[in-house]
């Protein structure tokens, strides 16, 4: 049916644009060596924070805190994209970053940790930030699903490369080292970024909603809300599928993880050709369901095939779902206001990701795991609901 082989084949013909775009290059490229030396250290840290004579719940503390330092400064970091452009907030990132990695090196107690991780948390936010909002500007608004979604995909390699050899570089040659090594990815990623991007010009802040009437938008609250559930959902999964094999005896997870990996970089490079077929709004809703089922499943019959299952639908749950949400905020906010708007959007991400395991771990001591991906489900429903009630009549742009 040619009609229904249109969307793919305009959004296989972004590709040669994209990835002749000298920016787009860049950005990937600083992208995928950022995230992989920031992911040389996660892997690690626990173990390296116990010997250093800290106890379990210092070592969650102060791996938990990053996403708090994150959180708290996504308003400065929304409107340092939005006043100061999206390159210097990225370097600014990037500053705070190589200065947090380095003081690994003389931090050895739990309060000067927990400042590493906070001030590091601080160094997510500008960059994280700063990188979502410059990948949206590099093409035209058309293409800017496709920019985030590739982009993203970028993000997902320097994640396993980072987790993978992280704990192997720690095992051979010790954790100096391998801080130099992850020093030395975000020293070469900034410069890349110095050297070969361009600034784009500051705009005029009587331009600027404020901070506030951003995030009363519906065009902005609802998508907020609709990640919201889906990191949430998904730091449920990642927290208690180990721990329910475990209680199960069941003899393997991994089925889960992989499944996971293999989905959401898949879903990443096909979601353009999904929004040009669907809209956004339906996208996005289809999306939720599929985390639903995912849960829903983990809820109903836990065993390795349902794992794997499970982690192909929240795989292509998840990749579709934050590629769109960004896409379509970029799509329909206001020019001035589009920094605050993706950091509004990945603050409730933030939230999710840190509720998740939180607030349901209590709910499994009590009421035990099927009612925990019972309530991850019911979250991710409410919520979709609201988003497509919230956005049904709105005619994107």
């Amino acid at each position: 049916m040619p009609g229904a082989a249109d969307p793919a084949r305009r959004a296989m013909s972004l590709l040669p644009g994209l990835f002749t775009n000298r920016q787009f290059l860049i950005i990937v490229s600083v992208q995928l060596m950022m995230v992989f030396g920031n992911n040389l250290l996660n892997p690690v840290l626990p173990v390296h924070f116990k010997m250093l004579g800290l106890n379990e719940s210092q070592i969650g503390f102060a791996m938990g805190i990053v996403s708090l330092g994150a959180l708290l400064l996504r308003p400065w970091s929304g409107m340092s994209a939005d006043v100061r452009g999206s390159r210097f907030t990225l370097l600014l990132g990037q500053a705070i970053t190589i200065s947090g990695l380095a003081a690994y090196l003389w931090a050895t107690g739990f309060w000067p940790l927990l400042l590493v991780r906070f001030y590091l948390g601080i160094a997510m936010s500008f960059y994280g930030t700063g990188a979502v909002t410059f990948v949206s500007t590099v093409g035209t608004r058309e293409n800017a699903t496709a920019a985030i979604a590739y982009f993203s995909v970028f993000t997902m390699l320097g994640l396993g490369l980072g987790t993978s050899a992280g704990p192997f570089i720690y095992q051979a040659v010790g954790f100096t080292p391998l801080v130099a090594v992850s020093l030395t990815a975000a020293i070469c990623a900034t410069a890349a970024l110095w050297f070969g991007t361009r600034s784009a010009p500051a705009r005029a802040a009587g331009t600027r909603a404020p901070f506030r009437a951003v995030l009363a938008a519906k065009i902005v609250l609802a998508p907020s809300v609709c990640l919201f559930a889906s990191n949430f959902a998904l730091g449920t999964m990642f927290t208690f599928v180990p721990l329910l094999a475990l209680a199960r005896g069941i003899g393997s997870f991994s089925a889960f993880f992989v499944a996971f990996s293999l989905a959401v970089v898949l879903a990443r490079l096909g979601v353009r050709a999904v929004t040009e077929r669907f809209s956004p709004v339906k996208t996005s809703v289809f999306a939720s369901l599929l985390n639903a089922a995912s849960a829903l499943l983990l809820a109903a019959a836990p065993s390795p095939a349902v794992f794997a299952v499970a982690g192909v639908l929240v795989g292509f749950g998840f990749g579709t779902i934050y590629p769109t949400l960004a896409g379509y905020l970029v799509q329909n906010v206001r020019e001035a206001n589009k920094g605050s708007a993706l950091s509004i959007l990945s603050g409730a991400g933030d939230i999710g990701n840190a509720l998740g395991a939180s607030v349901l771990g209590v709910v499994a001591q009590v009421f035990g795991f099927a009612a925990v991906f019972a309530a991850a489900a019911a979250v991710i429903l409410v919520c979709a609901l609201y988003f497509h009630l919230a956005l049904r009549d709105h005619a994107p742009r």
